[in-house]
């Protein structure tokens, strides 16, 4: 009888002792418990079960915690590579970051036509001082605008051009597609200022565009515009007509 009492009490014994692992430490908290620095000199394997082997992820994966009670996981981050003078606002888009692609441009001097009552307008000349174009897209010359998108998807558009014209009329500007030969976004408003006078127009939208089409930047109207690039006072002036596309999503 006093043989396998000390048999259990041994087999007691050894399950404690195995059911938590302490180094460095006499009160480990959890199965094992390491006290100090931990090295690995070969793969690190996460999961698994009692005849399944974990998983040592694949190179460059870091480990993300999926909260108590779970094993962690293997996780590629989506980081972007980027050039070194990349330059640009980062968007996810389906999971993938990335540039977004961004083109904003000011006027290098006053663009003045005698206009077009209907159709594609005319496209706004001087649009040469590029503050940004980032994948290279935009074909502007002294009298034409001519731009691309690098990807189908949805582009925030924002114009602001300061106009000169005759009273009573009712100029548009807006974004043309010139691959099928319509406006994709515009915006009209009656002239009212006075004769000599200029008028601030604002397009602010967000429309689908297509990679495989051309787009540029227009004025409508039935007189001659003057568009201006400078706002000027005693007190300095500054640039005031610009455009603005930028991928959203």
């Amino acid at each position: 009888m006093k043989k396998h009492l000390i048999v259990l009490m041994s087999l007691f014994s050894s399950v404690s002792l195995f059911s938590q692992v302490g180094i460095n430490t006499e009160n480990p908290q959890k199965t094992l418990h390491v006290n100090g620095d931990l090295q690995l000199t070969k793969e690190f394997n996460v999961g698994g079960n009692a005849s399944t082997q974990g998983s040592p992820g694949v190179s460059g994966q870091v480990l993300v915690s999926k909260g108590a009670n779970s094993a962690p996981e293997w996780k590629t981050l989506s980081i972007p590579t980027l050039p070194d003078l990349a330059t640009g606002t980062v968007i996810s888009i389906d999971g993938q970051l990335m540039i977004a692609q961004e083109i904003t441009l000011q006027m290098t001097a006053d663009y003045t036509n005698a206009g077009a009552s209907s159709g594609p307008g005319v496209a706004i000349g001087n649009l040469n001082n590029e503050i940004i174009d980032n994948e290279n897209t935009y074909l502007g010359t002294t009298t034409s605008n001519s731009f691309k998108v690098s990807n189908d998807g949805i582009y925030h558009v924002n114009m602001n051009m300061q106009i000169s014209t005759t009273n009573n009329t009712s100029p548009v500007i807006g974004v043309w597609d010139n691959t099928v030969g319509n406006w994709v976004a515009r915006v009209s408003d009656q002239f009212v200022a006075a004769t000599g006078g200029y008028q601030t127009f604002t397009l602010i939208t967000a429309i689908p565009m297509l990679a495989s089409h051309t787009y540029s930047f227009r004025f409508l109207n039935t007189t001659s515009v003057t568009i201006k690039h400078l706002s000027s006072g005693f007190t300095g002036s500054g640039p005031v007509s610009q455009v603005t596309l930028k991928r959203l999503r």
